[in-house]
């Protein structure tokens, strides 16, 4: 009789023991549900607004987020999907979203702000061929300091940033608040934070040179990589066949790719963590080196720019499979 009062016992204060567990475990869900939904976005309805063109408007993929919509604004719907103009609408958290794997970053106070905002809803994803990468833009003019550029009015890093985006890679375009000039080396800690928090994904930084180009004239184009970094070679390589592969060309392609050579791009290079390839446009190098002649319109350079990244990718992944 004792032994089983003490088994009555012990199965008592087991399923006692494991109810308050459960208890505790759905308070705490239901405590960061809150607190996920207290930093949800909304958005206020406008005429003529729905579900579908709501998602699509803050880059969010429709068929993946719509039933999340559904639950996080049932109380809000007429007849179980229609929106009320006028009303704040609370929108799903999309880390895979245009707004979230596309950002503008500013160096200095600026923070930072999607790439795309009311060009959110002409993205499409085309692909998820890169949907493992993460790649780091910077436009400037090539001269003692960085000159500041708008990226989003350059047009060859914007370009890019929605390529890459339509086929799933996250994309960080760099600018900077100063007024006059920017060193390479003070993008290094903000990249640098950025790759480890994305440790595992294959990642890749872009500089580029933009300085005078043209779209009136053929534009001069060189390649740079960091001479102790192989990744960084094979980088530069599989941008440069891309673009030779569309010029008229004198010479094997080696002639058109060189090592970092001055401290500042050396120093810069050893501090990045990302593998890096610089791209000189537009201004003319020192006389004995050569240079391809592209075309420049800024569209057709950031294509080029993007199937060499893609090329990159995509041999990288065969060469570690193999």
């Amino acid at each position: 009789m004792a032994s089983i009062l003490t088994n009555f016992a012990e199965t008592l204060y087991c399923v006692t023991y494991i109810n308050k567990l459960v208890v505790i475990v759905l308070v705490l869900a239901s405590f960061e549900s809150a607190i996920s939904q207290e930093n949800l976005e909304t958005v206020v309805a406008k005429n003529g607004d729905g579900i579908l063109s709501i998602l699509r408007n803050e880059g969010i993929d429709i068929a993946k987020y719509y039933e999340q919509f559904l639950e996080l604004n049932q109380d809000k719907l007429n007849n179980g999907s229609r929106l009320s103009v006028g009303e704040t609408y609370v929108m799903p958290y999309a880390p895979d979203s245009f707004k979230n794997r596309g950002v503008l970053v500013q160096i200095g106070h600026g923070g930072e702000r999607p790439i795309f905002d009311e060009e959110l809803a002409t993205l499409r994803r085309k692909d998820s061929s890169l949907i493992n990468t993460v790649y780091y833009l910077i436009e400037h003019d090539g001269g003692e300091g960085t000159k500041v550029q708008d990226p989003l009015k350059d047009g060859i890093a914007v370009n890019m940033a929605r390529k890459l985006l339509q086929s799933g890679a996250r994309v960080y375009l760099f600018t900077s608040e100063a007024k006059d000039s920017l060193d390479l080396i003070d993008y290094v800690g903000e990249i640098n934070k950025k790759y480890l928090r994305h440790n595992g994904d294959y990642q890749r930084l872009v500089v580029m040179n933009v300085d005078d180009v043209n779209s009136k004239t053929k534009t001069d184009v060189m390649v740079y990589h960091y001479a102790e970094s192989v990744e960084s070679k094979r980088f530069a390589a599989n941008i440069l066949k891309v673009f030779g592969g569309n010029v008229v060309k004198q010479g094997p392609l080696e002639d058109y790719s060189k090592v970092f050579t001055d401290f500042k791009s050396i120093a810069f290079a050893k501090n990045i963590l990302p593998p890096i390839t610089l791209i000189n446009m537009g201004s003319k190098p020192a006389d004995d080196e050569k240079t391809m002649k592209v075309t420049s319109d800024r569209e057709n350079i950031a294509n080029l720019i993007t199937n060499g990244i893609l090329s990159d990718y995509s041999n990288t992944e065969f060469e570690e499979n193999e």
